[in-house]
């Protein structure tokens, strides 16, 4: 059974474009909040992607009963918001302090670095498929340095007992 998912728009295009997106699909139920749905336009692949796949009903749209989180841009509040109003629910989110802010409320947050550490841990990414998609998600230049940064150092503590003698 999927898990639960709320999902920011960064998130989205970034898993689009470093080759993520089939895992997340995968993986997750995926929540959008229409404020998302309005930052994916149909005039970019990833936003052309997203209609598609709310077309095909593979992503379910709903909106936050009530918006605690009032800080950073619309389509982060938002995410955000909904992600409070289901706590079991996993948020997607690649920016920092938004993502810092939801940690520190509580969330289960996941960004498309973790989520390819993730697969690399679990057999799914071989370490040469792990460093191309960071180096992906890097060369986009919208995803935090720190998180890209973690997402290394992970890569690093797992490949290491692999190469100790």
């Amino acid at each position: 059974m999927k898990q639960p998912a709320a999902f920011d728009s960064s998130f989205w295009i970034n898993a689009h474009r470093s080759g993520l997106l089939p895992d997340v699909l995968a993986r997750y139920a995926l929540h959008y909040s229409p404020t998302v749905a309005a930052e994916l336009s149909p005039s970019f692949p990833s936003g052309q992607e997203f209609w598609r796949q709310v077309k095909a009903g593979n992503l379910v749209q709903e909106a936050a009963a009530h918006g605690p989180v009032q800080e950073f841009g619309p389509g982060e509040r938002s995410a955000i918001n909904l992600a409070l109003q289901h706590r079991n629910w996993v948020l997607l989110l690649d920016d920092y302090r938004p993502f810092q802010e939801a940690v520190r409320r509580g969330l289960r947050v996941l960004c498309s670095p973790v989520l390819a550490v993730m697969l690399f841990d679990e057999g799914e990414l071989d370490a040469r498929g792990v460093l191309e998609t960071l180096a992906r998600l890097a060369a986009l230049q919208t995803v935090s340095p720190h998180l890209l940064a973690a997402a290394l150092v992970q890569v690093s503590r797992i490949l290491k007992p692999q190469g100790a003698t």
